[in-house]
């Protein structure tokens, strides 16, 4: 059996444990911040109960996560590593060099990077044939997609072997042809998060109206259909038409977003600081957790009804 050790025991790391050792696997955990690795059991019970794990089946998956106090710790009991620390290509460089230092040269390398560029990630690795991009979706153990991708020196040897375990995991697994920032779901998500920033600004509506248009118009359609299968239904030459009238009109902006940077410069970050695009009373904070959730798990029953008929 496949034991996996994960650098980074935050939002992603704890996640993707909870995700293998549901499937069986063991996972050792490794953190730098003491408190991270501290809340690791805790995090990982909270998980499997929002995740609908019955409490005796919970018990047995936990004890099949454990931390590792220390990176070399880590190292030594493991057939594959996750790195999923965070999104800054600095962070990532130093965490890579050192756990290279204390595995085998033929030890594959997942980096759970959701933004930046493999190859870029890859940089100064003395063995860059085996990081793959193995990205998981939050949350990890309610998801089923990842999306698996090369870096430039990448050995695609690598890359069979992470689709492989991953699909014997019972993983949605998508295998991109080469390296991209942002993958594909990233790519598509912040594609519309630009245009519906631009909307604000614009005038256009608020963001109360944004998230309405969108919950009770695209997100009704896409979990039976995608864009792409949607275009060859309501016709090719339909869809250019549509592009060839609405696309000069859409954002191309690739930098600098005015109502982000005046609600950030006024202090208000979002959830976090009680305000953002929208407001955050107390409690907001739960009730979108639980509505996610359930929303989620509706889907993916829509989705496997859709796949089955």
């Amino acid at each position: 059996m496949i034991r996996f050790g994960i650098v980074g025991g935050g939002l992603m790391g704890h996640g993707i444990a909870v995700a293998l050792a549901e499937a069986g696997f063991g996972v050792v955990v490794h953190d730098p911040d003491p408190a991270t690795l501290a809340s690791l059991g805790e995090r990982v019970e909270q998980a499997l109960e929002r995740g609908g794990t019955s409490p005796d089946d919970a018990r047995i998956v936990a004890q099949r996560v454990t931390a590792a106090r220390t990176l070399a710790a880590l190292a030594d009991c493991s057939d594959i590593v996750v790195e999923a620390v965070p999104e800054r290509l600095e962070v990532k460089h130093v965490v890579l060099a050192a756990l290279e230092e204390r595995v085998s040269a033929v030890t594959p390398v997942w980096s759970n990077t959701s933004v930046l560029s493999l190859t870029e990630v890859a940089e100064g690795m003395r063995h860059p044939q085996r990081l793959v991009g193995v990205h998981w979706w939050n949350p990890p153990y309610v998801i089923p997609l990842v999306e698996v991708a090369p870096g430039r020196e990448t050995d695609h040897r690598f890359v069979q072997e992470a689709c492989d375990v991953l699909d014997g995991l019972g993983r949605t697994t998508v295998r991109l042809g080469r390296d991209v920032p942002g993958f594909i779901g990233n790519r598509l998500q912040f594609a519309l998060v630009r245009e519906a920033l631009y909307l604000l600004e614009q005038g256009v509506c608020d963001a109360k109206t944004i998230d309405t248009v969108m919950r009770a118009s695209l997100a009704l359609r896409w979990p039976a259909v995608g864009p792409m299968e949607n275009a060859d239904f309501i016709g090719l030459e339909l869809t250019k038409d549509i592009l060839d009238s609405l696309a000069p009109h859409l954002s191309a902006r690739t930098g600098g977003f005015p109502v982000l940077d005046a609600l950030i410069g006024a202090g208000h970050r979002g959830r976090v600081t009680g305000a953002g695009l929208l407001p955050w009373p107390k409690g907001r904070d739960e009730d979108v957790a639980r509505r996610l959730d359930a929303g989620i798990r509706d889907n993916l029953a829509s989705l496997r009804n859709t796949r089955s008929a």
